[in-house]
């Protein structure tokens, strides 16, 4: 296993995965070996004597670069047009991520709202006649209300919690 320390210049940190992937790309079609193309990914980025990088993860992405450069390195077909078709489905990956997320925030907010309508409409209650509250606090049907109220409450956010994870994993991108 090869490992190359030290850059004479430090280069920022690209903000996202499909980014460093252009990078290698970009490396390795200016003519730079396997192992110095992959640096691109991160100074600390370690290759096998073959090129395969080693990478610190286990993802989708980290299995299809590893695949990529055993690939590049097994037949002989460029490193480059590899990695550069492994960047452009990144890139379609992190929009499809970003996507899911903004799709997701309009049933969390709604469901955190649901969560608080109980206590917002015991408030108005009260606010409108105290004696609401009195009843609720001093009398047996009061205490049941409040405990079918509480019951029911947690039933609907357990059940909102599953609608939402059911429907993130159904949009969970591979």
């Amino acid at each position: 296993m090869r490992r190359r320390s030290g850059s004479v210049g430090r280069e920022p940190e690209l903000a996202t995965d499909a980014e460093r992937l252009a990078a290698v790309a970009a490396a390795s079609r200016a003519g730079a070996s396997a192992w110095e193309s992959w640096r691109q990914w991160g100074d600390d980025t370690a290759t096998t004597d073959e090129g395969v990088p080693i990478l610190n993860r286990d993802d989708a992405l980290a299995r299809d670069a590893i695949a990529a450069a055993r690939l590049a390195h097994e037949s002989g077909v460029p490193l480059a047009d590899l990695v550069s078709s492994l960047a452009r489905v990144e890139a379609v990956r992190e929009n499809a991520r970003l996507a899911v997320g903004v799709a997701m925030a309009g049933p969390r907010a709604s469901a955190s709202l649901l969560g608080w309508l109980p206590v917002a409409g015991l408030l108005v209650s009260a606010v409108v006649d105290p004696r609401t509250v009195a009843v609720l606090a001093t009398t047996r049907l009061g205490w049941g209300l409040i405990v079918v109220a509480v019951g029911l409450t947690a039933m609907g956010r357990r059940w909102m919690t599953t609608l939402l994870r059911t429907a993130s994993a159904a949009g969970a991108v591979p």
